[in-house]
């Protein structure tokens, strides 16, 4: 069962790009195979979402690094929540 909390999320996020860089291939009228362009826009969404998700979270662990350097408490433990909250998966604000 655990397996597909990691599996879905990417099937999905390939499904998405595959279906845009398909449609977007047959709307402008190219010729070839646009399944091969939506496969293609599928893989670079997910490269895409995924590093745009791992870039944050190290940033994040910079930032903690920085502000435990200079001794700010109160950053640090803002960092600290905002990390734990990615940890746990929540996204509420």
């Amino acid at each position: 069962m655990g397996i597909f909390v990691l599996v879905v999320p990417v099937l999905l996020v390939v499904v998405l790009g595959y279906a845009v860089g398909y449609t977007a291939w047959e709307a402008a009228g190219l010729g070839g195979d646009p399944e091969v362009v939506g496969w293609l826009t599928g893989l670079a969404l997910l490269a895409a979402v995924s590093w745009l998700l791992v870039s944050r979270r190290a940033r994040l662990r910079r930032a903690l690094r920085r502000a435990r350097a200079r001794g700010d408490d109160a950053e640090s433990a803002r960092l600290r929540a905002e990390l734990a909250r990615r940890r746990r998966g929540g996204a509420e604000a």
